[in-house]
């Protein structure tokens, strides 16, 4: 059978793409029990630069699989779910819907979105279509990458920044069947429960068999609905998580 997927790449190099991706290095920012990255050349075009030689460029990469803009399969969280080599490539192009929470965390920068946010996401923009990435847009991003104003402490130590709330996952899981979420944050719950240890959310959405994409860029340029998003990622095995290319296929 011939099926038109050259006319259907033409037809996407019309849209508009974006790139959702952090560019990862040394001191960015990550969730705060992790180490940071380490990186060395092993191999440099010059004589005298690489650990084990010279002629080409190598690098050896040292860092926890939740590093910069990263994927976390349901395993991550759950024994006996799906690893990172488990989750299919047909679940790595999506449907994408953008929660729009910018004004909210603007008056509460612990804010949880909740049910009232989905709800008014498709009064005015339709029904979120089944098997979609829903992305939570908060604007924390634009912090990136001042990994302080990213965790945002107060003097005690606890950590203030945005997140999912369980009730919004759940209805996002059980009533409009979502494959996967997202958020701009080191975390999927807000910053003040993290710092006392809790993940309800996360534990939640990990929990229902869902991965989920965090530390997301570039929401800001993606309309609440309409775009397609690819996620993709290497393919370890029994992977509990790893850097993620991720971006927004947009309709002009």
């Amino acid at each position: 059978m011939d099926f038109p997927l050259t006319g259907l790449l033409e037809t996407l190099r019309t849209c508009r793409w974006v790139d959702l991706t952090h560019t990862f290095e040394p001191g960015i920012p990550h969730f705060h029990a992790f180490p940071d990255e380490e990186r060395t050349t092993l191999y440099h075009y010059d004589e005298g630069v690489g650990t084990q030689g010279h002629g080409f460029l190598a690098h050896e990469y040292r860092h926890i699989g939740q590093w910069g803009t990263h994927v976390d399969p349901p395993a991550h969280f759950v024994r006996g779910t799906r690893l990172l080599d488990e989750i299919p490539v047909t679940e790595m192009i999506l449907p994408l819907v953008v929660l729009d929470a910018t004004a909210l965390v603007r008056e509460d920068i612990d804010y949880a979105a909740d049910v009232e946010l989905v709800e008014a996401h498709e009064a005015e923009h339709g029904r979120i279509p089944d098997g979609a990435f829903v992305a939570l847009r908060t604007g924390w991003s634009e912090r990136w990458p001042d990994a302080d104003a990213m965790q945002n402490r107060d003097p005690a130590g606890t950590a203030h920044y945005p997140g999912w709330g369980e009730d919004a996952l759940r209805f996002l899981v059980e009533s409009r069947s979502a494959t996967a979420v997202g958020h701009e944050a080191t975390d999927t719950d807000p910053g003040r429960l993290v710092s006392a240890g809790e993940y309800p959310a996360e534990a939640y959405i990990l929990g229902a068999d869902r991965w989920q994409v965090e530390l997301l860029a570039g929401l800001g340029e993606v309309p609440p609905t309409g775009a397609l998003v690819v996620a993709a990622w290497p393919k370890p095995k029994a992977g509990s998580g790893f850097p993620a290319r991720v971006f927004a296929i947009v309709p002009r």
